[in-house]
């Protein structure tokens, strides 16, 4: 005698093909990273904020060479450690740099990944509410805040800040570790040197160079090439002083 097999229903096959189906996706899809943020102040929280939004990684931490911040939290769930205690996180990991100071920025970055992050990767984080446009460039350990516009072939180097609301426009391109300030404007292929600041609120006019380590003051309006190492305020701007320390 047989015995008798019931045919499994077609609700329940579906059911079994989309377990595996997800089964299949979970093997083979990459674990989110844990994300360290390097800087527990305020621009810390704003990408410690993008990151948790951007749902890019299983975790966000924070660290700061502050002693009286170890501890704390820097948003609600994102602990604040020391750098000492980056060394004891189980790889893999990744590094973000929190520094609106563009001098700061790039040498934590480098110091970080010499010594206490050493083997982690420099993440870029990018809000959720970021408009990046086909084509664009993003190099590693950028910030892109809410509702800022990066454009079609737009190139970004490592470390660059575009910050909430600023618009950087088509064939732009940014050097490593410059700060595009809220709410600046830079028209189609405007040229930002390493380490720039263009400020809050500013205009730079399309096809013109922002210099390396050039400061244009917030508000200003730029209506030709600013040289590398100045400083520059208002409308139309001006040369406030001798070097952008």
């Amino acid at each position: 005698m047989h015995s008798a097999v019931t045919p499994a229903s077609p609700a329940s096959s579906a059911s079994a093909a989309s377990a595996a189906s997800s089964a299949a996706a979970a093997a083979v899809a990459p674990e989110r990273p844990l994300l360290v943020v390097f800087g527990a102040g305020g621009h810390g929280r704003v990408a410690a904020d993008a990151a948790l939004a951007s749902g890019c990684f299983r975790a966000v931490l924070a660290s700061d060479r502050r002693e009286s911040l170890w501890g704390s939290e820097l948003l609600p769930g994102v602990q604040v450690l020391s750098p000492r205690a980056l060394r004891d996180l189980p790889q893999p990991w990744e590094l973000h740099v929190a520094i609106g100071d563009n001098a700061s920025r790039q040498r934590e970055a480098r110091l970080l990944l010499e010594q206490e992050a050493r083997g982690a990767r420099l993440a870029s984080v990018v809000h959720p509410r970021a408009a990046v446009a086909l084509g664009a460039r993003i190099g590693a350990g950028c910030l892109l805040a809410a509702q800022c516009v990066v454009g079609p072939l737009a190139v970004l180097g490592d470390g660059v800040i575009v910050n909430h609301t600023a618009v950087v426009d088509h064939d732009c391109t940014l050097g490593a570790w410059a700060h595009i300030a809220p709410g600046a404007r830079l028209g189609g292929a405007v040229r930002v040197g390493e380490a720039a600041l263009v400020g809050a609120g500013s205009t730079v006019l399309r096809n013109l160079g922002v210099g390396a380590r050039c400061i244009l003051g917030a508000g200003a309006v730029a209506l030709h090439d600013l040289p590398d190492d100045t400083c520059w305020a208002g409308v139309p701007a001006r040369q406030a002083s001798h070097g952008a320390a």
